[in-house]
């Protein structure tokens, strides 16, 4: 499996953080890369697992390339993402200075879900999973199964991210992964942005949406900010 990895140009206050960044359902493609430069500059060392190595390596696709995508994406299961999220995890450990402790796990759309996923089942410190889909309900068709009933294995706070207009994560969805939370007091925050819908915070995609995409990338930051450096629950 290739991993992307980002390094930060000089050292800062978050050389020994790190960050599990996952692709969106188009491949690791220049949206993702531009992510992981930017958390780059911000100063973590980032590492972007292609989920779809099964199929090929390099596998880009466009933004109005659905059904080149379902293919790929459909024969994904829990178990092989969360497979993958652990070789990317220990890739990121490996690189130098990183410290295990200090892993957040950060997604868009496929990676949303993946982000989550791998906040239920490994040992990261914080989680933001952006506009995840398959958390609350099964999509017909893929392989990926829910995650409400993982929610248990929750360990870190997590941030979900998501637009009110967004057609495949309706409002139900968000209600149902908040009571969730709620009811298993996991720290967690549910952040929903007015007019954003699917892919918001993408600038190559239609449905990009500038003052939403700026107001959660800062809320990013400062999540992230706020919870490496922490210890872990035991």
């Amino acid at each position: 499996m290739e991993v992307h990895l980002f390094a930060p140009a000089r050292a800062g206050r978050h050389l020994r953080q790190g960050v599990l960044l996952f692709q969106e359902a188009f491949g690791v493609n220049g949206h993702i890369r531009r992510v992981g430069e930017r958390l780059a500059e911000a100063g973590y060392t980032v590492a972007a697992p292609e989920l779809f190595h099964r199929a090929g390596a390099g596998l880009e696709f466009g933004y109005g390339e659905f059904d080149k995508v379902r293919p790929m994406m459909a024969p994904l299961t829990n178990a092989r993402v969360l497979m993958d999220a652990r070789a990317g995890y220990e890739a990121l450990a490996a690189q130098p200075g990183v410290d295990p402790r200090q892993i957040a796990a950060l997604g868009f759309c496929l990676g949303g879900f993946a982000a989550a996923l791998t906040a239920c089942h490994l040992r990261v410190a914080a989680a933001v999973s952006f506009y995840g889909g398959g958390i609350a309900r099964a999509r017909p068709g893929f392989g990926l199964a829910p995650l409400l009933g993982d929610f248990g294995g929750l360990a870190c706070p997590t941030l979900f991210i998501f637009g009110d207009q967004d057609q495949g994560i309706p409002a139900a969805d968000i209600e149902a992964i908040r009571s969730r939370l709620l009811a298993l007091g996991k720290p967690h925050e549910i952040a929903v942005y007015p007019g954003a819908g699917h892919g918001f915070f993408c600038d190559e995609r239609p449905s990009y949406h500038p003052a939403a995409a700026e107001q959660a990338w800062n809320k990013t930051l400062l999540w992230l900010e706020s919870f490496l450096a922490l210890p872990l629950a035991p």
